[in-house]
């Protein structure tokens, strides 16, 4: 029987949980995992991270990311004109697991499923998810419901913060980069530096909880959204 976890990313086990909608990539074979990629990354003394890759990876992969859970940024990388993933691209203000029990595990990892919407552990749901590793996800800042005028606007203003069950919460924009743009396999280091990154932390967004449109994402594209009107 699979163990019960606490963090967002599953409603109840780490496997056997309900799907509310169908992968996105359902190309994807890869299987839930908790292990870690024998790809080996290392932090530098300017808060960049560096990957080990080869020239397979290199083929099919544009990026790889670096998830810094102290600061909660998430920096990712492109190719340089050596083919080595040392060229920042952009950087998102974040929210890794809060300490005490909840923190987001460190290591170098690959990703693997995607989801439109995903049910998560506290009986909430993420918009735009990309598996990490096990259970633990990067996602949009969870809703009440189904909904994507229902956020949990109080938590959306931790972003920036250390503040989720494990997952790295995104802004909706963000999240959507993420699961449009890393292909199946990308890999991820999450680690812990004093520097946030050579693009530093970018100034996470804000929703004003007193305005009627507090249940929206300001940064989610949906035409419907009405801060883009």
């Amino acid at each position: 029987k699979a163990t019960t976890t606490t963090t967002e990313a599953e409603t109840t086990t780490e496997e056997t949980t309900t799907e509310e909608t169908t992968t996105a990539a359902p190309t994807t074979a890869a299987p839930i995992t908790t292990t870690t990629t024998k790809a080996a990354s290392g932090v530098n003394s300017d808060g960049s991270v560096s990957f080990s890759t080869d020239a397979n990876y290199a083929s099919s992969h544009k990026y790889c990311v670096g998830v810094n859970r102290q600061q909660n940024v998430v920096t990712v990388y492109g190719k340089d004109d050596n083919g080595a993933y040392t060229k920042p691209v952009c950087a998102f203000a974040c929210s890794c697991g809060r300490l005490g029990g909840n923190e987001t595990p460190t290591g170098t990892f690959k990703t693997s499923d995607r989801y439109d919407w995903r049910f998560m552990y506290d009986n909430t749901y993420g918009q735009y998810a990309t598996r990490i590793n096990g259970p633990i996800l990067f996602h949009s800042v969870c809703y009440f419901t189904k909904d994507k005028s229902n956020l949990e606007y109080d938590e959306y203003n931790k972003l920036g913060e250390n503040a989720s069950l494990g997952c790295v919460r995104l802004c909706c924009r963000d999240a959507k980069w993420i699961y449009d743009n890393l292909a199946v396999g990308t890999i991820v280091t999450i680690y812990d530096s004093a520097n946030p990154g050579p693009l530093g932390k970018p100034t996470p967004a804000r929703v004003d909880v007193n305005s009627e449109n507090r249940g929206w994402d300001p940064t989610d594209p949906d035409p419907n959204n009405p801060w883009n009107k």
